[in-house]
């Protein structure tokens, strides 16, 4: 086995390689799944929607896994609820929600089952939007890398970004800020997950050079060298109230608190 793998680290590019590894690992969880997925396929008699294809599910999780889709998803949206509870006025509506970033629905199937209004969703992914609008609802739509968003201002009462401004550079964040500015009514709120500068230890590869720069700035984007998940952007608090704090007044900041690993902040509209 050893001599395998010496010759498909000289033959083999790094992203080939890395692909291969993923197939293996995921053999279990697909055979483990095949029949769940097989059945909810042809199943004519359910009382939520299916779960996405093992392809779908795989984009966002570190497996296909039926079980870590559904786990994760509700205990995004747990946080999530939570946080726009504790700082929602009661004498305000906020039946327009936009999901930024909604890939294939793993935080809006739980978000539209709460019964908080109407839900939308964007993202760039297209085959995962496409699920998305097949099977949640007709407000889901693919969209460009940049801005604009397909909707006219004030459009939203509330913008969710689960696990989307951790991986934008700052152009494109601060684009994307504006855009979410743009299409919330006022008083609308922005909730959002970002990168804690603790967190760069999941980046063992960062120089000397950016670890500096987070430190002087609060703020470093750092490619990866796989998909677009692979990029890290950390923010530290003090750069949330400067940069973000230009467009929108903060209501609340927790450290750890999306599933105890991302920061949490929900920011209102003026």
């Amino acid at each position: 086995m050893e001599p395998l793998k010496r010759l498909a680290r000289r033959v083999l590019p790094r992203r080939v390689r890395r692909w291969l590894r993923g197939q293996m690992l995921e053999i279990p969880y697909r055979l483990h799944d095949l029949g769940p997925d097989l059945r909810e396929r042809f199943s004519r008699d359910r009382e939520s929607p299916p779960l996405p294809p093992a392809a779908l599910r795989r984009r966002v999780g570190l497996t296909s896994s039926r079980e870590e889709f559904l786990t994760l998803g509700r205990d995004l949206s747990r946080d999530l609820l939570a946080a726009f509870a504790e700082v929602r006025r009661p004498d305000e509506s906020f039946a327009r929600w936009l999901d930024f970033g909604c890939g294939s629905g793993r935080v809006a199937r739980f978000v539209i089952a709460a019964g908080v209004g109407t839900v939308s969703g964007v993202d760039v992914d297209r085959p995962a939007v496409r699920w998305a609008r097949r099977h949640l609802g007709a407000g889901f739509e693919a969209i460009e890398p940049r801005p604009p968003l397909p909707f006219p201002e004030a459009s939203f009462d509330v913008v969710y970004a689960v696990s989307v401004f951790t991986h934008l550079d700052e152009a494109k964040q601060l684009d994307w800020l504006r855009e979410a500015h743009r299409v919330l009514r006022p008083g609308g709120l922005l909730i959002a997950s970002t990168h804690h500068e603790d967190l760069a230890w999941t980046r063992p590869d960062l120089s000397a050079a950016q670890r500096e720069k987070l430190a002087a700035e609060g703020f470093l984007f750092a490619p990866g060298d796989g998909p677009f998940n692979d990029d890290s952007a950390f923010h530290t608090p003090p750069y949330l109230d400067r940069v973000w704090g230009g467009l929108f007044a903060r209501r609340m900041y927790r450290r750890q608190g999306l599933v105890g690993y991302q920061d949490l902040s929900v920011w209102a509209k003026s």
